[in-house]
């Protein structure tokens, strides 16, 4: 089996279409996003908690959430709002007093991280200008008491590292072992294969190995060229990441071994390869956020597999977080191994 393992890591070297996949196209997108730096200034995810029943505050909550900046969800207390906002869950948290009117001063408090200097001085005058729209007097007048947390520093481009190093790992798994195993098909070679005494799942297991072996180096180089030339920084337990970027491995290798069993030629499974792969990069926030997509995208994004695979990567990598702080993650990586691994036995054909 080692020698199984070690020459379809040969073919996959050789394989310029593989190598592509598995590294030239999402080192480019490092490069690219490196350079530019890239923001984003999509909006403001705020829960306010609301201990005043009067009609000003109801009246202002309602003002918020028609302007379209501001993603707004109530929540019941401070303490819940807080550890949301600790764990990246919501940007801002907004608390109105019991006594809220428009003519106090300093009844608003404004909690946020000090993540994005740049997004909490937009936030913050959007309010200003919502409570300018309800009190012509407001203009001289600090209605919004502003508190900010410290948290380690994170940029876009470290989030965006993470959402490569998933991207370039999906992209190979599936496109690559749907091309091999159609072109091994077309050739009969998996035909031949049962009459040797080469055990199947021996071949299988390499062909595994070999894939989670090269998801490995992927994530090393994607990791390290985004750490040492353009100054990542990602503070997770390695070991941690490791195990996420496995289990997602294996998800898009099922997800390949299923296509290639509905492929007719290595063509074919690379053009649907592309076609499932291409939507979830930008549907599962690999680049941007999608809690500002319409309709009910937001909730169609948190079935996708790549999903849990990047928010697990990220809450570990970038906020530090232990590996069973992310157990709802490989959770839900672990239910797309057993269906895949599933579809995959049940539908796979050697001719």
């Amino acid at each position: 089996m080692i020698q199984l393992t070690l020459h379809n890591l040969k073919i996959m070297a050789r394989n310029r279409h593989s190598t592509f996949w598995a590294l030239f196209f999402p080192l480019l997108l490092v490069v690219v996003f490196g350079l530019f730096q890239v923001g984003n200034f999509g909006g403001a995810d705020v829960n306010v908690v609301n201990n005043s029943t009067n009609e000003a505050s109801k009246e202002f909550i309602a003002q918020i959430s028609s302007n379209n900046f501001f993603e707004v969800s109530q929540v019941d207390s401070i303490e819940t709002a807080l550890t949301r906002l600790n764990n990246g869950e919501t940007e801002y948290v907004l608390t109105i007093p019991s006594e809220f009117n428009y003519n106090m001063d300093g009844t608003l408090s404004l909690q946020y991280t000090d993540q994005d200097p740049q997004q909490n001085e937009i936030t913050l005058l959007m309010l200003s200008n919502l409570l300018n729209q309800s009190n012509a007097e407001f203009s001289s007048r600090n209605l919004i008491q502003t508190i900010e947390l410290k948290k380690p520093e994170t940029t876009y481009f470290d989030t965006v590292l993470l959402g490569l190093v998933g991207l370039g790992i999906m992209t190979n798994s599936i496109i690559s072992i749907a091309v091999k195993i159609s072109n091994y098909r077309n050739q009969s070679i998996l035909k031949r294969m049962l009459v040797t005494p080469l055990p199947i799942w021996k071949f299988f297991a390499s062909e595994i190995a070999a894939h989670l072996i090269l998801a490995i180096i992927q994530a090393i180089i994607i990791l390290g060229l985004g750490i040492l030339l353009f100054g990542a920084s990602i503070r997770g337990n390695p070991a941690s990441l490791l195990f996420i970027i496995l289990m997602g491995s294996i998800v898009f290798l099922n997800i390949g071994f299923i296509m290639s069993a509905w492929t007719n030629s290595p063509s074919a499974a690379s053009g649907m390869g592309n076609a499932i792969a291409l939507p979830m990069i930008f549907f599962s926030g690999t680049f941007f956020s999608v809690t500002t997509l319409p309709w009910i995208m937001p909730v169609v994004s948190q079935v996708l597999p790549l999903t849990p695979m990047l928010s697990a990567l990220r809450d570990i990598g970038l906020n530090g977080y232990p590996i069973w702080s992310v157990w709802q993650d490989i959770a839900a990586l672990a239910a797309w191994i057993v269906v895949t691994s599933i579809i995959a036995i049940k539908v796979f054909r050697f001719s």
